[in-house]
């Protein structure tokens, strides 16, 4: 049984034109507190930012989970072996490979040039917490998947509508 807490929550969150972005304050005390115990200080401020495996968004997790993660699927590897119609897990490995990035004591991060490029990410990123991990979204790119749920889209709608802006 683990201790590592649930990605929960959802935010809008304004990108500048050098790609900073902060962690919205609930999926970052997640983040912190799902370290894995003995975690060297100096990577307590990291997030793993990869691609999601089927939508076009990108996926945040802890260091801990991005092990585990990777340990399931050698795992998975080997038991399938040899088997015809194993499960090919290239496009799973993309995403998770990722990249870990430090962020400050206020959640801000960079994000990649090429990840806001591939996922459309402009002047806003909508955070939205799914257990393990978190996903990061361009607002639009929520309106108009056919995958996420009408309570992503409405938040979406809200927020941005806070702003006074709309899709």
């Amino acid at each position: 049984m683990s201790d590592r807490g649930i990605y929960q929550g959802y935010a809008l969150q304004l990108v500048d034109d050098k790609g900073r972005v902060a962690i919205p304050a609930s999926l970052r005390a997640t983040l912190i507190a799902s370290n894995p115990p003995g975690l060297d200080p100096k990577d307590a401020a990291n997030v793993v930012i990869g691609f999601h495996e089927s939508d076009r968004c990108l996926v945040g997790y802890d260091l801990g989970y991005g092990k585990r993660l990777h340990e399931r699927l050698e795992q998975r590897a080997i038991d399938n072996a040899g088997q015809e119609g194993a499960p090919n897990d290239k496009i799973v490995r993309a995403g998770i490979g990722g990249e870990t990035v430090p962020f400050d004591a206020s959640g801000r991060f960079i994000l990649s040039g090429f990840a806001r490029s591939r996922c459309n990410i402009g002047k806003y990123a909508f955070f939205y917490g799914v257990g393990d991990k978190f996903e990061i979204w361009d607002p639009a790119a929520v309106i108009a998947s056919e995958t996420t749920s009408e309570l992503m889209k409405d938040a979406v709608r809200y927020f941005l509508a806070e702003r006074g802006e709309v899709i």
